[in-house]
This record gives structure tokens, C-alpha cells and sequence, in this order.
């Protein structure tokens, strides 16, 4: 959609400055819970951008990472996890209160770079032109004007801005540009399926296994897409619990689930900053043992019990 042709801008003028730097690439630096086994850990404190992004995941054009947040979890044993994610309006956002619907997914995966990956590196351009090619010619638009420092003007600059007409070709009611390197797809990020971005050392992450996800509201925001699991009440939460987890490294991405956003969220300093609106967010993991390793637990203590007695005797 719109902001395809806007990462090739970020790219050429390295504009993800604007944005903090644990924005600008999937890391998980500050969003790290840690060993969650047995406990319940929440993170108020961060910002996603746009209301829009975990929703533009889901269609046929995929989505850009730079409009979700990334948190990681890890459990050591086998474990029935709780996810809550809340609109923060106190989390100083620079968008409007009372607007952001947050949805997430739940991913694992073994290795994680150690250098942050992004969709706009040149091994993610390259992956995704060897899969899709480079043919995607877009959707034709009227190029009226362009954004300054958040304020439209009437210079054009080649680019589709919100606000201006298009052809909606595929008829999915927004903008879909010609994407990364000329592939339709606007970044590497799927939120329903198993994907992969690179570093710019050309190191591979990939998200191989899809625990689940959750949508808050119903199709009326998040979109057409088949098999969103949404709560069908467009309140600002979602939560979603997953049982017999095993131990191991996990994934959170959240982001926002207002699908047609894309043609009226402005970008708060133009496109050639792409810099999206923030909301604030509330996460909330709770991990418990499953029965048989509470059980377990219990008769472990049980014997430790029972052999005190006896050396007491």
C-alpha cells in the first residue's frame, strides 16, 4: 500500500532516525521479559506506530515491521501463557486518544541476529525480488501536492500522500504502490504466517512457527482477510491464552488493527520522514505451569518434605 514507495525514501535518506531506534528495526532492546515461568511481567512504556500496521500485514502485500513492536519471553519448562495487550493513552502517544485497537502475534523462532534486521535492508530487498520479481507496476494515483513538516502543499513529489486520489486496482480499498524493489510487497512482515527479513550482513530471522494471534474488534476495522481470530468489541484490548507452550524463546509483535487507516493516518512529518503516529500500549505475559508440571512440582516438594521429617526423627 502507500508507504512501499516511502521506505525506499528511508532507505536513500536513512530518515528511521526520527523515530526511536528500537523502532526503526526489529530488536526487542527494552521489551525483554525474560525467564516468565510461574509469573505474570507487564511493559506500559512503549509506543507502536500507526494504528494500521498488524492489519496491513494480513493481505496479499504484506506489511512494513516498522509499524509494530517486538517483545520477547522466554519459558523454561512447558507452560500455559496469558497475553493482554491495552491501548495506553497515557503512554505519550502523539496520537489521539481513545482511537488505537491493538492486535498481535505470537511467534518462536531459534535464532534471533545479532545485528537488527529491517525490511528496507538490501538481503530483504533481495529476498523478496527473488521471490515476487520485479513486475509490480501498482496502482496509478493524482500526485496534488506533498507533506512538509506535517503540513501538505501543493508541490508534488511523485509519491501518493493521504489525502490525494488513486485507482484502487485490486479493489482492497487502499493505496498498493509498487513495494520493495518493485514487488508489491510492502515489507516482510506477515501477521497470520511464518516469514523472514534480513540484516544488512545478510543474516536470516525467521519467524518458521505461527503460535497464534488475537485482533481486537471485527472485521469493520481490521479488514477482509480469512481467519483473524478478533474479540468482536472494539474496546482498546485483546487478550488471548495459549496452552502446553514449551520451553523456549518467543516473539510478540503488536500493532495496530485499523485496516483502512492507511488512507487517513497522515504521517506526522510527511512521508519523507516516514513517521507514522504513535499510541501507547499496556502489555501484560502470564506463564503458569501446566497440571502435570504442577503436579510434578508438588510431589517434588512433597518428597523434600517427607525427608526432612524422616532425618528429624
Amino acid at each position: 500500500m502507500k508507504f512501499s514507495q516511502r521506505l525506499f525514501l528511508a532507505v536513500t535518506a536513512g530518515l528511521v532516525a526520527s523515530l526511536s531506534t528500537a523502532s526503526a528495526h526489529i530488536t526487542v532492546g527494552g521489551r525483554t521479559f525474560g525467564l516468565i515461568d510461574n509469573t505474570t511481567q507487564s511493559n506500559n512504556t512503549q509506543t507502536v506506530s500507526s494504528s494500521f500496521g498488524w492489519a496491513d500485514a494480513t493481505d496479499d502485500s504484506y506489511g512494513d515491521s516498522h509499524r509494530l513492536r517486538a517483545f520477547k519471553f522466554t519459558l523454561g519448562g512447558t507452560q500455559t501463557v496469558g497475553l493482554t495487550v491495552q491501548r495506553n493513552d497515557g503512554g505519550g502517544q502523539t496520537g489521539a486518544s481513545g482511537l488505537f485497537l491493538p492486535s498481535f502475534s505470537l511467534y518462536s523462532t531459534p535464532l534471533f541476529p545479532a545485528n537488527a534486521t529491517h525490511d528496507s535492508s538490501l538481503p530483504t530487498s533481495n529476498y523478496l525480488t527473488g521471490l515476487f520479481g520485479t513486475g509490480a507496476t501498482g496502482e496509478s494515483f493524482t500526485d496534488t501536492g506533498s507533506y512538509v513538516t506535517g503540513v501538505f502543499t501543493n508541490t508534488p513529489n511523485n509519491l501518493w500522500d493521504v489525502g490525494e486520489s488513486f485507482v484502487d486496482g485490486n479493489g482492497n480499498g487502499v493505496y498498493d504502490g509498487p513495494g520493495i524493489g518493485g514487488t508489491g510487497k510492502e515489507g516482510a512482515l506477515r501477521a497470520l504466517n511464518p516469514w523472514k527479513i534480513y540484516n544488512d550482513g545478510g543474516n536470516e530471522l525467521f519467524f518458521n512457527v505461527v503460535i497464534g494471534h488475537a485482533a481486537d474488534g471485527t472485521s469493520a476495522n481490521y479488514g477482509a482477510a480469512s481467519g483473524i481470530n478478533g474479540d468482536g468489541i472494539a474496546d482498546g484490548t485483546i487478550s488471548a491464552t495459549f496452552a502446553d507452550l514449551i520451553a523456549g524463546d518467543y516473539y510478540l509483535f503488536v500493532g495496530g488493527a485499523t485496516y483502512a487507516a492507511q488512507n487517513t493516518e497522515a504521517p506526522i512529518n510527511g512521508p519523507s520522514y516516514n513517521s507514522y503516529p504513535t499510541y501507547g500500549i499496556a502489555v501484560t505475559v502470564t506463564a503458569t505451569p501446566e497440571p502435570t508440571s504442577a503436579a510434578l512440582l508438588a510431589l517434588s516438594a512433597a518428597g523434600l518434605a517427607l525427608r526432612r521429617r524422616r532425618r528429624h526423627a
